[in-house]
């Protein structure tokens, strides 16, 4: 059997440690399982993602604006954006 060498921050071994120690298997069995699982899924065995700093994960992105800028680069509003009862767009379309 081989051995495998991780920098691992202490405070998240311990407390990954005592986890599995009360699920009745070693740090080691576990990363054993992790290898194993990602042997069989073909890549990581879970889909990691990106949280917000209120731990909601972030949306995707499909039908972002691509704006067009200026020649000085600022933001080209679309002209459907225009509403004609306020002067908002007015202030930032030139």
């Amino acid at each position: 059997m081989g051995k495998l060498v991780a920098n691992i921050d202490d405070d998240v071994k311990a407390r990954a440690a005592a986890l599995y120690d009360s699920m009745g298997m070693s740090l080691s069995t576990a990363v054993n399982m992790f290898l194993r699982q990602s042997l069989v899924d073909n890549g990581l065995p879970f889909k990691p993602t990106r949280h917000t700093p209120d731990g909601y994960p972030v949306p995707p992105v499909h039908n972002a604006y691509m704006f067009e800028r200026s020649e000085k680069g600022h933001v080209i509003l679309p002209a459907d954006w225009n509403d004609s009862e306020d002067a908002v767009y007015d202030q930032y379309a030139k």
